[in-house]
């Protein structure tokens, strides 16, 4: 009795190991595909981050900075 109990334990780990990687797997599809995908294709249709696309001049438009020692000193 204990040889068909071990034999059917045995076999009940490869298939619930089995099951468990299939539902893994199709959880992580699941995941991907509903929220990162989405978001990777919204953020990088609706974003510019290298300001590519800007038909302004190469330079981004900066204060000016005092050129007083003071102000120097302020800085840190």
């Amino acid at each position: 009795m204990r040889e068909i109990n071990r034999l059917a334990w045995q076999r009940l780990n490869v298939i619930a190991a089995i099951n468990g990687d299939v539902v893994g797997r199709t959880i992580l599809g699941i995941f991907y595909f509903t929220i990162l995908m989405p978001f990777g294709l919204a953020s990088s249709l609706l974003s510019d981050p290298l300001r590519k696309k800007s038909p302004k001049a190469e330079w981004l438009e900066r204060p000016p900075v005092p050129n007083d020692l003071e102000s120097a000193r302020e800085q840190g």
